[in-house]
């Protein structure tokens, strides 16, 4: 076998995917809000990767303490309204540590309140 080629595909396989930079949508006093600035466009639609790191721990129903969420998020440009298709909640910040809930759903999408961090990133994505 070509030894070139054996070595090629070895330092392939271990180097990691080359990840987005995250793009903050907003802090406030609950949590940093941002968004993975590789995103997808279909038509009048944005989905993008969204963090949360919140300020203080949430508790879910088995009584652990979440630091961080990370949500497919997919936006409607035309109606201004968003939907989350996907919810992993992290032990750690940044999405690190355990995954402490992780669950998929039908995309419904709502309407977002005029100035919340949903607006403003409805805003962001859908800037021309």
């Amino acid at each position: 076998m070509n030894k070139s080629l054996v070595c090629a595909a070895l330092a392939f396989i271990g180097v990691p995917a080359t990840q987005a930079a995250w793009v903050s949508v907003a802090t406030t006093p609950e949590a940093q809000v941002s968004y993975d600035d590789t995103l997808s466009k279909e038509g009048g639609r944005v989905t993008v990767w969204r963090l949360t790191n919140f300020a203080k721990p949430l508790t879910n129903l088995e009584g652990k303490e979440i630091l961080s969420e990370k949500s497919r998020t997919t936006v409607d440009c035309v109606t201004g309204k968003l939907a989350n298709s996907q919810v992993m909640r992290f032990a750690g910040k940044d999405a690190s540590g355990d995954i402490l809930n992780n669950y998929e759903t039908p995309l419904r999408f709502t309407t977002v309140g005029a100035g919340s961090v949903d607006a403003q990133l409805v805003t962001k994505l859908c800037m021309p």
